[in-house]
């Protein structure tokens, strides 16, 4: 195994005390010129690599940056976090990702570990399970910049940027009803989230604002988002004395999956229902029909983040802004 080259070896090598190496390693202005280029060339020559987690601890704080996701392999989440790393990469940051896989003591246990690291700051999108953001407190109280987005709890003091869920929902319904769709149903999921809680929100007021009745067995809540989440519940929207016309769902995922229902039972998309779903990920143009989508504009949510959480870190000022962002429809063909 290769060994790992320290200041102190490159200090033996040059014949210099390792506080000098560690001062030009630094870039340190008490380390003249002609020693430090002498050491730089040395470390380079030995292959030196910094111990970024070693230097945080020294220095109150790392040059890394920890985000905390639900899901990995949810598009939203991973396209995120590949956009951010670039951004943090060209400001000479490092990610450090964590998945709380939906799960509130996960997502406490990943906060301890944040501040055991000294991370420069935090980007965070909470569980399923949270039902409240209490144990975000210890990065305040350790003066870590946070910044919530996507999913943000709503009992706590911290900077956010967030899809206008509510509006972005009003509007899909709306457009349901302009195609002349009355029976409007939904697809929800975990409305103590502020995200789906705002997509419900906004469902039932497009309807009374429209003056259709509101029909609560319309309204399936299923434990999650996924294919086989948006499969199960299309099949209860079609045991119902009164099928719906249209199916608005919370995600991609859960549209594609009542559209596989569908199409097992030959009912015509969009000609019998109407389906409409969230996030424009990359299975929404391979699915049949290609399905219409609110997009979420993930790279807009990324630069917003980004200036954020870097405005505190840079600043050293911990502050609370809220920034929201709107959705567009992309209209394809199952609607």
């Amino acid at each position: 195994m290769k060994k790992h080259v320290t200041i102190k070896d490159i200090a033996r090598e040059l014949n210099i005390h390792h506080t000098t190496v560690s001062r030009a390693l630094r870039n340190c202005k008490s380390v003249n010129s002609q020693t430090s280029e002498l050491i730089w060339k040395k470390a380079t020559e030995l292959g030196y690599k910094p111990n970024l987690l070693a230097q945080g601890f020294r220095n109150s704080r790392s040059k890394i940056i920890g985000i905390l996701v639900p899901d990995l392999q949810h598009y939203l989440f991973s396209k995120f976090i590949s956009d951010f790393s670039n951004l943090a990469r060209q400001s000479g940051y490092s990610v450090m990702v964590f998945q709380s896989s939906d799960k509130y003591k996960i997502e406490k246990e990943i906060v301890n570990i944040l501040v055991n690291y000294r991370v420069a700051g935090v980007l965070c999108s909470i569980s399923i399970e949270s039902k409240t953001g209490e144990h975000f407190n210890l990065l305040k109280e350790s003066d870590i910049p946070l910044v919530f987005f996507d999913r943000i709890p709503k009992d706590i003091d911290a900077s956010c940027v967030e899809i206008d869920n509510f509006h972005a929902a009003y509007d899909a319904v709306t457009l349901l009803i302009r195609t002349g769709k009355t029976k409007i149903a939904f697809i929800s999921t975990s409305s103590h989230i502020n995200v789906f809680g705002d997509r419900l929100n906004g469902y039932k007021q497009a309807l009374v604002d429209n003056n259709l009745d509101y029909n609560e067995s319309f309204i399936i809540e299923q434990p999650g988002h996924c294919m086989n989440d948006g499969y199960s519940a299309a099949r209860k929207l079609l045991e119902l004395e009164e099928v719906p016309d249209a199916i608005l769902t919370v995600s991609d995922d859960s549209a594609i999956g009542a559209i596989k229902f569908l199409k097992n039972k030959n009912i015509r998309i969009p000609q019998d229902i109407s389906i409409l779903g969230f996030d424009n990920g990359p299975m929404c143009i391979v699915c049949e029909p290609e399905l219409t989508v609110v997009n979420q504009p993930i790279e807009r949510l990324t630069i917003e983040c980004f200036d954020l959480l870097m405005k505190q870190i840079e600043s050293g000022i911990i502050h609370s802004e809220r920034r929201t962002i709107k959705g567009e429809i992309i209209f394809r063909k199952s609607c």
